[in-house]
């Protein structure tokens, strides 16, 4: 499992989704913009030697992106990326089947998974994925696969509360697969 950080605000929050990723078995977190860019100037080191608890680094890779364009041209191969906003075409998490190979992106904390956010993710699958057959893309897991789901509450939820559940969830569904 991977998560995804769409400009978040602040280091507590990465701080607790580090430690919340290594204690859900998270091989990856991609940061992208937000404080990093803003108090590091995109160096991602900065702050993993100042907000290290419980060495989580050593258990869960950092990456950053400037842009959401460059994290997607970087995409896990073969992996479902799962948006976690409150969308129409978002499942609720508790009926919510977790693929095995997934990367989980969560929205700014103000503002969430915006539409152009949305526009520019389905497109870039739709580029992905032009020269697949649609009966062969929908039936093979190892294809990369676009997919939604929401945490169904009546108000929006802290970055890090909100990554810490999804963890739980498929924790809690699944075990420890990748």
């Amino acid at each position: 499992m991977n998560i995804v950080l769409l400009e978040p605000k602040n280091r507590e929050n990465l701080a607790t989704i580090i430690r919340s990723g290594q204690n859900f078995s998270v091989n990856t977190i991609f940061v992208i913009g937000g404080f990093i860019q803003d108090q590091y100037k995109g160096n991602i080191h900065k702050f993993s030697h100042q907000m290290n608890t419980q060495d989580g680094v050593s258990a869960v890779t950092l990456i950053y992106f400037e842009r959401l364009s460059g994290f997607l041209q970087h995409l896990p191969a073969q992996t479902n990326l799962i948006l976690v906003e409150s969308l129409d075409e978002s499942a609720d998490l508790r009926a919510f089947e977790h693929p095995k190979n997934a990367t989980y992106m969560l929205g700014r904390e103000a503002k969430g998974i915006t539409k152009s956010d949305v526009d520019e993710i389905k497109q870039y699958f739709a580029q992905l994925n032009q020269d697949i057959p649609a009966e062969f893309l929908s039936k093979h897991s190892k294809t990369a696969h676009l997919k939604f789901v929401k945490i169904d509450t009546p108000q929006s939820l802290n970055l890090g509360v909100c990554a810490s559940i999804i963890m739980y969830d498929r924790h809690n569904k699944v075990g420890n697969i990748s």
